[in-house]
């Protein structure tokens, strides 16, 4: 299966360029730092892992808004005097910058702080900017990033229907193994507390006055308990072999769609 191309990658391709790449360069290490505080709280709230995947779209959404928070403010040709991020006394985690441009120095801080939501497209940082610089406008970074998340976001959602159908499948073709050889005396002791196998004795069939039922024929009747108890033998074939087998080809075919989904978007 084609995997979803990860942060990592996008990250080789795409390099903002100047002054942002260079904080994100040197704040490496806080921006894993932040990743890791997302996932304590993804945890807990969700009591499930925290993905590969899930961690490649965390880290993605941290550079974004932090990218996006600094982009406004600041040109490409800026240059990075110095850069240094901390925990405030609140636990959030603050990034202090003194940017220079046309000689001039300026200060920028951003505070970060998790703002969770209710799945991992919205369990994020939100950043408060305070800087001295004018703001710019710029936004090709931020529209760059942007652009990777809604298409990483589209594809996972793909992979995960992928996953799910190629598990699908493995069940099915497991119980079409386990079912297709059976013959018909091991389904009918499967079915030995059915009704079709505990039908009552010609005597018994006498004693409620059932016989006219039959033509007050023991061998028509058996012949009619013969019939029941294969209808049902016939049944569990297709309910147990025939009905996965068909479900199997629509699996399939909606495994060969997917991938095709997916492979458009890679």
């Amino acid at each position: 299966m084609k995997q979803v191309k990860l942060f990592e990658q996008f990250i080789l391709e795409y390099k903002t360029s100047g002054l942002i790449q260079t904080m994100l360069d040197q704040i490496e290490p806080t921006i894993q730092e932040m990743v890791n505080e997302v996932e304590v709280w993804f945890v807990k709230k969700f009591e499930r892992p925290f993905s590969k995947f899930d961690k490649e779209m965390t880290r993605l959404h941290i550079i974004a808004d932090m990218v996006k928070a600094v982009e406004a403010y600041t040109e490409p040709t800026d240059q990075l005097i110095s850069i240094s991020p901390s925990r405030s006394r609140k636990g959030s985690i603050e990034i202090v910058a003194q940017i220079q441009r046309d000689g001039t120095a300026y200060r920028m801080s951003t505070e970060a702080i998790v703002a969770g939501g209710y799945n991992i497209q919205r369990a994020h940082y939100r950043y408060l900017t305070n800087t001295n610089l004018p703001k710019t406008g710029n936004s090709d970074a931020t529209k760059a990033y942007a652009a990777e998340i809604k298409r990483m976001s589209k594809a996972e959602r793909i992979n995960t229907e992928i996953m799910a159908l190629e598990r699908d499948i493995e069940r099915t073709k497991a119980q079409i193994e386990e079912n297709g050889p059976k013959n018909d005396s091991e389904i009918a002791e499967i079915l030995k507390d059915d009704y079709a196998f505990n039908m009552p004795s010609w005597e018994q069939i006498i004693k409620n006055d059932a016989a006219k039922n039959y033509n007050n024929s023991e061998e028509e009747y058996k012949a009619s308990m013969t019939k029941y108890q294969a209808d049902k033998i016939d049944f569990w074939k297709t309910q147990n072999v025939k009905w996965p087998t068909d479900r199997l080809k629509s699996l399939e075919k909606a495994l060969t769609k997917e991938k095709a989904k997916l492979a458009a978007i890679m």
